[in-house]
C-alpha cells in the first residue's frame, strides 16, 4: 500500500500552512498511530480507519505554556503559535527571564491573552493543572529540574534534547512521570519525520535482513562564538548540575538518537549500547570536546560507529548507514531515506527539512493529548543515548588537540574563527567507510590533558 506518510512528506511547505497541509500532516500521524497499534498487537482489536475526521474536530484545544522564548526557544514559541493560530491551541503562560530583550514578543502574548512570568516557578504554582502540554526548550543543566517541575503540576512535557545530562537525572524524571501519569516527549525532532518511521518499519520487517551495523557521521563547523553564545556551550557542568555539551549530547545527538533506535530490536523502543572504544578531542578552548568517535555495540551484537565534529570549516551533512545481513539502508539529513536489498529491490522515502520535522514533532506533542497512541520520543528511548553519553565522559580523558595541528580560519566574517584540524576531516571519512578509530586511519595520537 501506499503510506499517508508520503503525502504529508510531500507537501508540507514552509510558511503558512493552509487546512489541506494540515490536515495531511494529522492523517499521517493517525496512519502511523494506527500502523503502530497494529504491529504492537496484531491480535488485538483493529482501530478504525474512518475516524479521523472525528478524531481531530472533537479535541479541545490544548492550553501550552513555555519556560523560554529566546535563543531555540524561539523555534518553540513559532510552533506554539502555529498551533493557536489553527486554532488548535492557546498559549495560556509563558516564563521570560528577559523582558527587556523580548518586548515584541511579550506583548504580543500578553495581547492574545497569556500570562507572562519572570520564574518558572511561579507560573507552574499559578496555572497548576491548567496546562496541557510545557514546552521547555532551555539549557541542558534545566531540563531534568524543569520537567520535573511541570510534571507535578499536572502538565505533559516537550522537552529539547537530551532529556538530561546524567542518568541519575533520567531516572528521577521518569519516577516523576509515572508518578503524574503525564507524558514526556523529548525533542529528538528527526524521530518525528514520517520518513524515520517508515525506515523504521522497513527495517524490523528484515527488508536488509538482521542488522549488523549502524554508523554515522557529521562535520558541522561552530565557531567561537559558538561556545560563548550561554553560560554552558561546551561545559561539562553548570552550577554543580551536569551538562556534558559536546557534538554527541548536542548538534549531533539526533543522529546517535536515530542510530540507537534503526539499531534496537523488533518491539524494543531504542538500542542500549555498550562502548568497544572512545576517541574525544578538543580544538576549541572549552572544558568539553568538540570531536568523537565512539564505537558500542547492542546486546543482540550490532555494531555502532558515532563520529561528530565541530572543528573545521568543512561540513559535512549527517549521515546514518545501515547495513544488514541482506542488504543496506541509509537516512541523510533533510535529504532522502532508502533501502536496497541484495536482489537489487529497493525504496526510497523523501525527508522533510529542519523545520518540517520540528512540525512534525509539535504536532505529535499535541495530538499525544487527545491519542495516547500517537508515537513520541518517550523518556525510555532518550535514557539509551543519556546512558550511552554518560558512558562516553566517564571511559577516557578529553584530548587537546596540539596547536601544532590547529589553523584557526575566518568564519563567516569574524576573523581566526573555526579551528581547522589538519587530517581530521579526512580521518573521519576513513574511519566511517571501516568503522576504525581515528587513530588506526592516521590521525595523530596526542596525550591526556
Amino acid at each position: 500500500m501506499a503510506y499517508p506518510d508520503r503525502l504529508a512528506m510531500q507537501v508540507i511547505p514552509a510558511d503558512p500552512i493552509p487546512a489541506t497541509i494540515v490536515v495531511a500532516a494529522r492523517l499521517s500521524l493517525h496512519w502511523r498511530s494506527r500502523e503502530h497499534t497494529l504491529a504492537a498487537n496484531p491480535d488485538g482489536p483493529r482501530p478504525p480507519a474512518d475516524d479521523v475526521a472525528h478524531l481531530f474536530m472533537t479535541a479541545p484545544r490544548a492550553r501550552l505554556a513555555v519556560i523560554g522564548i529566546s535563543g531555540y526557544g524561539r523555534i518553540h514559541l513559532q510552533l506554539a503559535r502555529e498551533c493557536r493560530d489553527r486554532g488548535e491551541a492557546e498559549i495560556v503562560a509563558a516564563t521570560v527571564i528577559n523582558p527587556a530583550d523580548e518586548a515584541a514578543n511579550v506583548a504580543e502574548l500578553r495581547a492574545a491573552g497569556c500570562a507572562v512570568f519572570s520564574d518558572y516557578r511561579a507560573m507552574l504554582r499559578e496555572f497548576r493543572g491548567r496546562i496541557d502540554l510545557c514546552l521547555i526548550p532551555t539549557g541542558i543543566h534545566w531540563h531534568s529540574r524543569m520537567t520535573i517541575a511541570a510534571l507535578e503540576s499536572g502538565a505533559n512535557v516537550l522537552v529539547e534534547k537530551p532529556l538530561a545530562a546524567s542518568s541519575a537525572e533520567v531516572v528521577a524524571i521518569r519516577a516523576a512521570e509515572a508518578a503524574s501519569g503525564r507524558f514526556v516527549a523529548v525533542g529528538f525532532q528527526d524521530f518525528y519525520e514520517p520518513g524515520t518511521s517508515w525506515l523504521r518499519r522497513e527495517l524490523q520487517r528484515g527488508v536488509i535482513g538482521p542488522v549488523r551495523s549502524v554508523r554515522f557521521l557529521g562535520l558541522w563547523p561552530r565557531d567561537r562564538a559558538y561556545f560563548t553564545r550561554n553560560d554552558w556551550a561546551g561545559r561539562l557542568q553548570r552550577d554543580g548540575v551536569p551538562v556534558l555539551d559536546s557534538p554527541l549530547n548536542n548538534a549531533f545527538s539526533h543522529f546517535a538518537m536515530l542510530s540507537l533506535y534503526f539499531a534496537a530490536r523488533q518491539g524494543s523502543p531504542a538500542a542500549r549500547a555498550t562502548l568497544d572504544g572512545v576517541e574525544v578531542f578538543r580544538a576549541h578552548a572549552i572544558d568539553s570536546f568538540d570531536t568523537c568517535v565512539v564505537t558500542a555495540h547492542t546486546g543482540d551484537g550490532v555494531r555502532l560507529w558515532f563520529g561528530a565534529s565541530h572543528a573545521g570549516s568543512e561540513t559535512i551533512e549527517p549521515e546514518i548507514d545501515i547495513v544488514g545481513a541482506g542488504g543496506t539502508a541509509c537516512w541523510r539529513y533533510e535529504s532522502e531515506a532508502w533501502w536496497r536489498a541484495a536482489d537489487g529491490v529497493c525504496s526510497r522515502q523523501p525527508l522533510l527539512d529542519a523545520y518540517g520535522a520540528r512540525r512534525a514533532m509539535m504536532d505529535a506533542s499535541v495530538q499525544r493529548l487527545h491519542d495516547p497512541s500517537v508515537p513520541i520520543c518517550t523518556s525510555e528511548m532518550a535514557a539509551s543515548l543519556a546512558s550511552l553519553v554518560e558512558a562516553v565522559h566517564h571511559s577516557t580523558p578529553i584530548r587537546s588537540v596540539p596547536p601544532t595541528l590547529v589553523h584557526w580560519r575566518d568564519y563567516n566574517g569574524a576573523p581566526a574563527a573555526v579551528p581547522e584540524v589538519a587530517g581530521m576531516a579526512d580521518a573521519l571519512r576513513r574511519a566511517f567507510r571501516t568503522e576504525k578509530s581515528l587513530a588506526a586511519e592516521g590521525f595523530p595520537a596526542t596525550h591526556p590533558t
